[in-house]
């Protein structure tokens, strides 16, 4: 049974000269050599948690991950390697392919909120985990261990170099919350459409949602620190963050005002002043609607329903959000009763499993009540309509907005689609600046019908 544990070791020859770092890189790349003389029944799994945005990289997820992987060292005599960029690579032999298939689709639940979990390359490879038959394609893979090898080398140089983050921890947290409060981060509030799509097959604008982008904040104003290393720090800094916000909203100077705001709210923040002034801020000129994450509604379940109903009463929308095929399967979403459901895609639930265990669990909700989320193809909206889901978010959908924005716009010829769908998403700075006619980045115009 082979094992690397991300800790490199330094070793000092006889004579003091010192020796080369031994990292998990070079042990797997050590382990491929020797697999190479033999490489009948081999199998090689290199899953690409490197991939995962920042905030997504929990290192006690990724441990979770590395864990998953024991039963099949013990079974397939199989080695593994948890690298220092935080992949997983797996060798082992005769092993079933629907083994490994089963715990891959438990990881992509695992990390079910980062986009790599459903993502394809421009070739139409899985970004997420990478198969090898090491019988027929064992020099690509020798090939992935060396480059492997050359950047764990370039990052341990690196990191002598540069200061790891620090946890984020009380005292910092005090200084980053005096750093919100004298900063303007309009900058790092992103907007995306939900795009509804009509039984006349006509696409329409239902309602922009807002929300901080935790990662352009942490560039800007906390580099050093890792503001998602402790829970509960974080969720203090979420509620900082609500409010901050919900001013930046009612100050933005919108050209045209959204018709529905759609904002992602720790329950607190809503029996909030701020709330109470933004709500009034937009009365009668646009609709609300305020989405709850899944674990913020466990924590306060009677707290959930009381600002669910006060919510309901002054006439705005609820979403519970963060629904998955795994999520699913322990909860029933019907109990909640909000307005909207929101369901993220992932490939894998086109399979007629899936699809089933999906219509099963949503169709006392009603899909007419669903908002399928990361639709990054279009693939991901043909199979949501065809289950009678009408709402959609995701990049395709971003892409489609900033087309139909470049056929009317009259400075489009100035513009690439990326730095037209890149403008839509942002309220303010220089990106929004560069665009020239910020009309049509806030009116979001007429879409055409989708076919």
């Amino acid at each position: 049974m082979g094992y690397g544990n991300g800790n490199e070791m330094n070793a000092t020859a006889f004579g003091g000269r010192p020796q080369e770092v031994v990292t998990p890189e070079s042990m797997l790349y050590d382990a491929a050599e020797r697999v190479g003389r033999i490489r009948e029944g081999r199998l090689a799994l290199h899953i690409h948690l490197s991939r995962l945005l920042p905030q997504n990289r929990e290192e006690s997820k990724v441990r979770i991950a590395f864990r998953m992987f024991e039963s099949m060292v013990d079974l397939y005599r199989g080695q593994m390697f948890l690298l220092t960029n935080f992949d997983i690579a797996l060798i082992c032999k005769d092993a079933r392919l629907a083994d490994l298939d089963a715990i891959v689709f438990k990881l992509r639940a695992l990390f079910a909120k980062d986009p790599l979990t459903y993502a394809e390359g421009a070739d139409g490879e899985d970004r997420f985990a990478t198969f090898y038959d090491l019988e027929s394609e064992y020099d690509e893979f020798f090939v992935v261990v060396g480059q492997l090898v050359v950047e764990a080398r370039k990052r341990i140089a690196s990191e002598r170099i540069t200061p790891k983050a620090v946890d984020i921890n009380s005292k910092n947290l005090s200084r980053l919350l005096e750093r919100i409060a004298s900063t303007d981060i309009a900058g790092v509030v992103r907007r995306q459409p939900c795009v509804r799509i009509t039984e006349k097959n006509i696409a329409e604008v239902a309602f922009q949602e807002f929300y901080m982008s935790i990662g352009d904040l942490q560039k800007a104003l906390a580099p050093d620190v890792n503001l998602l290393a402790n829970r509960w720090l974080f969720q203090h800094l979420s509620q900082v963050l609500d409010l901050r916000v919900l001013s930046v909203l009612q100050d933005a100077g919108f050209r045209k005002m959204p018709a529905t705001f759609s904002v992602n709210l720790n329950m607190s923040t809503v029996e909030t002043a701020v709330f109470q002034q933004f709500e009034q801020s937009i009365r009668g000129r646009a609709n609300l609607v305020v989405e709850f994450q899944l674990i913020d509604i466990f924590a306060n379940l009677d707290g959930f329903f009381r600002i669910r109903n006060h919510l309901r009463a002054h006439g705005h929308k609820t979403v519970l959000d963060g629904m998955s095929p795994i999520t699913l399967q322990f909860m029933d979403a019907e109990l909640y009763d909000t307005d909207y459901v929101k369901l993220s895609w992932s490939p894998d639930m086109a399979d007629p499993l899936q699809t089933s265990e999906v219509a099963h669990a949503l169709g006392p909700v009603g899909f007419d009540r669903v908002i399928l989320t990361r639709c990054d193809a279009e693939g991901a909206i043909a199979w949501g309509l065809a289950r009678g889901i009408r709402h959609f978010q995701g990049r395709f959908l971003d892409a489609m907005v900033g087309a139909v924005t470049m056929a009317m716009c009259p400075k489009s010829s100035a513009c690439t689609l990326p730095q037209c769908i890149q403008r839509h998403s942002v309220i303010s700075g220089r990106v929004r600046a560069e665009c020239g006619d910020n009309d049509m980045l806030d009116a979001f115009p007429p879409l055409k019908a989708f076919r």
